[in-house]
């Protein structure tokens, strides 16, 4: 006897409630949810996001439109010649952040500096005056005059007469106030001179006429001139000589068809290399309107007039650069101890990082 129980199926039907949705409620729910959808897009897109907050002021894209398009255009230039790489490149051998994400935190730092020196120079009272306000009106005229600057970029920047001026206004004050705060440091200016030595600076001008000695060849290397043709140089320089020592004016006598001579226009300082040591040697030894014999270099023959043999140009901006230098660093150091403190900034990341630069002011 098989006594496995087997299973009783039952013919009783289970019951079950069911539910059902009307349609129309399903594209009601549809149309809501689209409607939602649309809105928050939309609020996304249009909302106006502050990308820094200073002094418990908002400062939004629009308020900047002129410090990025000074940036974008500069390096989009750049861009250009690299064919179009440039902005995802890194900013620096050593470094991994790109152009584009570099140059966006750099004018937003520059722009949050401006603001809090303008903050300060307002406190302490600056205005415009009458010459800067003048300038500036014929500095705007200028810059929506510029070529360059075309009626979209005006338009999708909102570069407005107002809005250049009051940028401008910024910068001048600015400016001025800095220079101000600067005049009151403690700077050692002449200290700093007594660390160049004049003479290392010394620089001498001179003018020349010249015919080279050398042959150009196909691989863009030279050679020297065989001897009859380097003969044939000497020849037509010295006899030019006769005439320069007469001339005012050496640039007049070049002929205009003439290929071989030159004329030139030059400066070097006694630590240079650019000239032989024993060419410049010589040229050091003359006097101011003195005119050289015809002298020989390795690449060529020289007739040289010494111009001036004491200028000052280039120890003087070698000082002047240095003191700035120190200005920079001393004020530098006055904002970080004592004028940043006393304001206050935000930035706003999530914003910020929405900007794409080379596209923020640009018109493609």
């Amino acid at each position: 006897m098989n006594k496995s129980k087997k299973p009783i199926k039952s013919n009783k039907k289970v019951n079950k409630k069911q539910f059902t949705i009307n349609p129309k409620i399903w594209i009601i729910l549809a149309s809501v949810l689209g409607l939602v959808l649309i809105v928050a897009v939309l609020f996304d897109q249009l909302y106006k996001r502050p990308l820094v907050t200073i002094d418990g002021k908002d400062y939004y894209v629009e308020d900047m439109t002129y410090q990025f398009f000074t940036t974008e255009s500069y390096h989009d230039y750049i861009d250009q010649l690299y064919g179009g790489n440039y902005w995802d490149m890194p900013y620096s051998e050593s470094s991994t952040i790109s152009v584009r994400d570099f140059t966006k935190a750099q004018t937003i730092n520059n722009v949050i500096y401006q603001e809090i020196l303008y903050n300060e120079a307002v406190s302490n009272g600056y205005t415009l005056t009458q010459e800067e306000s003048e300038s500036i009106d014929e500095e705007v005229d200028t810059i929506l005059k510029d070529e360059n600057l075309s009626e979209k970029i005006i338009k999708k920047n909102g570069f407005t007469s107002d809005y250049l001026k009051s940028v401008l206004t910024k910068t001048t004050l600015v400016n001025r106030y800095i220079q101000d705060v600067i005049d009151t440091l403690d700077i050692d200016e002449e200290a700093i001179k007594a660390d160049f030595d004049y003479e290392e600076y010394r620089q001498y001008d001179i003018e020349y006429l010249f015919i080279s000695t050398e042959v150009n060849k196909e691989d863009n290397t030279t050679e020297p001139m065989n001897e009859e043709d380097k003969k044939a140089a000497l020849d037509k320089i010295t006899s030019l000589r006769k005439d320069a020592l007469e001339a005012e004016d050496w640039k007049a006598l070049i002929p205009e068809d003439e290929e071989q001579l030159e004329y030139r226009e030059s400066n070097f300082l006694p630590t240079d290399t650019y000239f032989p040591e024993d060419f410049m040697n010589t040229l050091m030894a003359m006097e101011n309107q003195e005119i050289s014999e015809v002298l020989e270099t390795e690449d060529g023959y020289y007739i040289v007039r010494m111009i001036n043999n004491n200028s000052s140009e280039t120890y003087d901006k070698v000082v002047k650069d240095a003191i700035t230098a120190a200005e920079d660093e001393a004020f530098s150091n006055e904002y970080f101890d004592n004028i940043l403190p006393k304001h206050s900034y935000e930035t706003h990341d999530s914003a910020i990082k929405r900007l794409r630069m080379g596209r923020i002011t640009l018109v493609k």
